[in-house]
């Protein structure tokens, strides 16, 4: 490889720092977990603790393991304020960390670890940093006014706050987090005067997660007497207590899911012109309508396209066509509701001899 005057080309200095990153972040000291009692907080964003969280000394109590990738491990120092200032850990390899919190104070944790070689660990990289918020409630407590966030923002009608509450790591992400999504806002368009009221039933406080089961009361304009059922959340305690899972009798309606119509027009090179409307949606309707203009024979109208095979949602009709160059036919099909649930979309194709 020639040099540039006196300097390697860029992309080779580049590629040499980043290697030389890499095998030095590879080689360091690392933290491999840190747990609050079941709760493992690497990886993790933003915590809620509760009273059932701390020691009956109310503290917290985080139980950590710590690796050296050579030597030994010498010390382990944990953060509360994003690596400002640290404090030594009891224990090497398998360490611990005790503070009392204060009430909603925002606490940023990270931890470091330091080996005999004297090499230490990057806390940003190796482990994160974790936002931990203590709350003087139980557990129960927190599902109950979690419960009623969610039951607010349902009622308030506005789709960012709602889905602000529900996490990224939803169930069948990202399908299921935009299925629900569309769920959501089919009911804010069709649905007015919305009370909705959570009662917690059971709390599970879960390695990771919390389950609830939760009995709800549904209310709207129209409706002739409330709606009630009995579901199942579970609650992201790496992240807000955001929602990872709704089931059972479920508040909100499953939105209408659509597919796709597609036009197609096929000449027959002799005196006809066959039309095709495939419209998932309607699978075993029997038939559609389409509207169709012709220049030679003229028409100008709506076509009947009939269904074929049975419930296939492939609908077909032919009409008589003069195949002289610059002839055309187009046809016009109402979509009424598609994959991104648009309803009534206007689907057209144009057909011309060449």
């Amino acid at each position: 490889m020639k040099r540039i005057g006196k300097q390697w080309p860029l992309v080779i200095v580049l590629t040499f720092v980043l290697m030389a990153t890499s095998s030095a972040l590879a080689e360091a000291p690392s933290v491999s977990s840190a747990r609050i009692g079941g709760l493992e907080l690497k990886g993790a964003k933003d915590v809620l603790l509760t009273r059932d969280d701390l020691t009956i000394r109310g503290e917290v109590l985080i139980e950590g393991e710590a690796t050296a990738y050579e030597g030994s491990v010498e010390k382990v120092e944990v953060s509360l304020d994003g690596g400002r200032t640290w404090q030594e850990a009891v224990g090497r390899h398998r360490w611990r960390y005790r503070f009392v919190p204060t009430p909603r104070y925002p606490y940023n944790l990270t931890v470091r670890v330091t080996d005999s070689t004297g090499a230490t660990s990057v806390p940003l990289v190796d482990f994160g940093l974790v936002r931990l918020i203590y709350l003087p409630m139980t557990i129960t407590d927190l599902v109950q006014q979690k419960a009623q966030e969610l039951a607010l923002a349902y009622m308030s009608r506005d789709l960012e706050r709602y889905m602000g509450l529900i996490s990224r790591n939803y169930v069948n992400y990202p399908r299921g987090w935009v299925r629900l999504r569309k769920a959501i806002e089919y009911d804010f368009k069709s649905l007015n005067n919305v009370i909705l009221r959570f009662t917690v039933n059971q709390v599970f406080n879960m390695d990771g997660h919390v389950l609830a089961d939760l009995h709800w009361r549904l209310t709207y304009a129209g409706l002739t007497e409330p709606k009630e059922g009995d579901m199942t959340i579970r609650f992201d305690r790496a992240d807000q207590m955001k929602v990872l899972l709704q089931k059972g009798e479920l508040y909100f309606s499953e939105a209408p899911i659509g597919y796709d119509a597609r036009i197609s027009i096929v000449p027959d090179w002799v005196n006809s012109i066959t039309i095709i409307v495939t419209d998932r949606d309607k699978a075993g309707a029997g038939r559609v309508s389409a509207y169709v203009r012709i220049d030679d024979p003229p028409f100008n109208g709506t076509m009947t396209l009939l269904e074929n095979p049975s419930r296939s949602g492939r609908f077909v009709g032919s009409r008589p066509f003069t195949f002289t160059m610059g002839v055309s036919c187009s046809v016009t099909y109402i979509d009424e509701i598609t994959s991104d649930w648009r309803r009534n979309v206007r689907r057209s194709r144009t057909y011309t001899v060449p």
